[in-house]
């Protein structure tokens, strides 16, 4: 596994809850994408009350600390306290999708994010390809966000298709990185001829997923049950960084994907911010009451 997924080097499951070696029918993994300790792949998803033996994928903790982090600075930094003072950034999503370029204050603030990132993404050498022209025209953090998570998330498609859950369906949920993923592990799964044998229900928070690049469809198919895009569109964060997907695909944690079968949720009530999902992804799952139940997906192919 370790060969074929290169540069991944950290990847395990750690136990939530108290409901493990009790054959429980269900497992449930809870992946974060936006962290700044190790404690925050796990803090997210405590408290909350299911019948499910419960998760929390720990993977390439280093390097994602390292990315939240630049992000922290650039939040804490003298323009993004002016933009707030400002008011500014409440317009920020409207003035990239309108201007379809950036005022030169906020050029300033990406152009300070991406420099940030390109420490973080060293590691995956990325730079490479950057000085090769290889990723022309992409942000410094969707080129991290393609590689990094991509490759966990066939790892993880990897470990579900060899069965180490057992034979039980499997809940995936993910917030920022953690939902892309689950959204790679789905395709992956696409890629056998397993269907929806594997995934029951997926929910994804505040995705970096472009929504007309992406192949929904094939990803839908993977799950039995409900699939849940969450979105906030006050998450300028994410506006700000996937830039380049938002002015030309959308993005899936900032808008509805309009693909049939995909549940689409608005939490701008609840998150103000993409740091936001640390500490209300409870909250968020409560509202969307996983554990009632719903009728089996089945696309207008097979209804023909």
């Amino acid at each position: 596994m370790a060969r074929r997924t290169g540069n991944i080097d950290e990847f395990e499951f750690i136990a939530i809850g108290d409901y493990h070696n009790q054959g429980r029918l269900a497992v449930e993994i809870l992946i974060s994408g936006f962290v700044f300790s190790k404690e925050d792949y796990v803090r997210p998803w405590e408290g909350q009350i299911d019948n499910m033996e419960r998760f929390a994928l720990l993977w390439e903790s280093r390097n994602l600390i390292a990315v939240s982090t630049a992000i922290q600075d650039w939040l804490t930094s003298s323009i993004a306290l002016e933009l707030m003072r400002q008011g500014a950034m409440m317009t920020v999503l409207s003035s990239l999708v309108a201007a379809l370029a950036l005022p030169a204050v906020l050029l300033s603030a990406t152009n300070f994010i991406d420099s940030k990132w390109s420490i973080a993404v060293d590691r995956f050498d990325l730079l490479r390809g950057l000085s090769c022209g290889s990723y022309e025209g992409h942000s410094l953090l969707k080129i991290f966000n393609y590689r990094m998570s991509d490759k966990a998330g066939r790892l993880l498609a990897e470990v579900l298709l060899k069965g180490y859950q057992g034979n039980r369906p499997v809940t995936l949920i993910g917030y920022s990185l953690g939902a892309r993923v689950i959204f790679s592990c789905l395709q992956a799964l696409s890629e056998t001829e397993r269907n929806a044998e594997l995934v029951e229900r997926v929910v994804l928070l505040g995705a970096p997923i472009a929504i007309k690049d992406e192949n929904w469809e094939a990803a839908r198919k993977m799950v039995a049950g409900r699939f849940i895009n969450a979105y906030s569109t006050k998450d300028w964060m994410l506006g700000v960084a996937f830039r380049a997907s938002l002015l030309t695909n959308g993005l899936a944690g900032l808008q509805p994907v309009d693909v049939q079968g995909i549940e689409n949720v608005d939490v701008t009530d609840t998150i103000e911010g993409h740091s936001s999902y640390l500490w209300s992804t409870r909250k968020i799952l409560e509202r969307l009451e996983l554990e009632v139940c719903y009728p089996v997906f089945k696309s207008k192919e097979k209804e023909e």
